[in-house]
């Protein structure tokens, strides 16, 4: 099954989506154990944070410490082509109950951890967080395949309303993306993919999308569409 988007001069069909999260860290609700490799990574977290080069980076513990969390190595996730935007996310991690979701859009660095697993079983996604494979219909009516990949980076947090539960059978860590907007601009034009120009604009909508799930008010909406008095 295909999405197709339609839109001022001409339409999309997307045959394949996918995406690459890392860093990626589960909120849990289970009892905080400690082994050596936390430790060290807790280390090495703290040497980066002394690291000038990386002062400009958002950290992803802020205001966050006392949280027991999960960190998963990187992964490819095949969004959905039924027409819907839930992508489950339940068999890609451990069986558990969590209370929020963080991850980052972006390509698989070398010193990144699972990172050697992930470049073997994935080579074509060395430097590439995003890949889609589709066809594009110009104004005309002429046909244009296309692959488009992007290097693009976004963050991705979440925190639920209620804990999230976890097990083999579950469909419950979902989150949205709608693969659809990521080549349809305001006006209702379609963005045609094969044009290097548009490089940009894609790649602004795909961050967009992402950041939907920012909820760092833990009020269960989007934060991007509150006032500063806190209203929707």
């Amino acid at each position: 099954m295909d999405v197709i988007v339609t839109g001022t001069g001409g339409k999309v069909k997307i045959a394949s989506a996918q995406v690459v999260l890392s860093h990626i860290e589960l909120k849990s609700d289970a009892a905080c154990t400690t082994d050596e490799n936390d430790d060290a990574k807790d280390a090495n977290e703290a040497d980066d944070a002394t690291d000038p080069a990386d002062a400009s980076e958002p950290s992803a513990d802020t205001n966050d410490e006392h949280d027991c969390e999960v960190h998963l190595d990187p992964v490819l996730v095949d969004l959905p082509m039924d027409g819907t935007t839930k992508v489950i996310l339940d068999a890609l991690v451990p069986a558990g109950s969590y209370s929020g979701l963080r991850a980052k859009l972006e390509p698989v660095e070398s010193d990144d951890n699972g990172s050697s697993a992930f470049l073997a079983a994935h080579p074509d996604f060395a430097d590439v967080s995003v890949k889609v494979v589709g066809v594009f219909t110009d104004a005309g009516g002429a046909d244009h395949a296309f692959t488009f990949t992007s290097k693009v980076e976004a963050e991705l947090s979440v925190n639920f309303a209620s804990p999230v539960t976890v097990d083999a059978n579950s469909k419950n860590l979902t989150v949205d993306v709608n693969v659809g907007t990521w080549f349809l601009d305001a006006a209702g034009a379609i963005i045609d993919p094969t044009n290097a120009a548009n490089q940009e604009t894609i790649e602004k909508a795909i961050r967009a999308s992402l950041s939907a799930f920012e909820d760092d008010d833990h009020d269960g909406h989007d934060d991007h569409n509150e006032t500063p008095e806190g209203g929707h």
